[in-house]
């Protein structure tokens, strides 16, 4: 990337969707793709290292899951939501999975959090214009 470019302007933002919805997507690929790393880890490492990495990815579930909460509250209605958004934030459901892995039952209920405040806006709005 050129010295004068910055972050926010890199084809991986441009092609995530950019901006916010760049942002969401990367809270919930970030985590779902570090099972990965986070099985290989445990298989190269001796057994005593296995907490640290289980609370490794803790934390990143758990990032991902309060980086989604913090979009949306952000963005809390799907009329004013940029474009691609909504979508990002129903998918973060996709980090339960890394949150089972873990056995982190706080990041398996958060999960079910963005989706079904996402679910519960778009039927509080459409309500409330209908």
């Amino acid at each position: 990337m050129p010295p004068n470019r910055s972050l926010a302007d890199s084809a991986l933002v441009e092609r995530l969707g950019g901006g916010v919805v760049a942002a969401a997507r990367l809270c919930v690929i970030v985590p779902a793709v570090f099972i990965i790393v986070y099985f290989l880890l445990a298989i190269v490492t001796p057994r005593s290292f296995m907490p640290a990495w289980v609370w490794t990815e803790r934390a990143v579930v758990s990032a991902g899951i309060l980086g989604v909460l913090w979009i949306f509250a952000r963005h809390p209605w799907h009329s004013r939501r940029p474009q691609g958004l909504t979508h990002a934030l129903l998918v973060s459901v996709v980090l339960v999975l890394p949150a089972l892995v873990t056995g982190s039952w706080p990041g398996v209920i958060g999960a079910f959090v963005p989706p079904l405040l996402v679910a519960g806006s778009a039927a509080v709005e459409k309500f409330r214009t209908a």
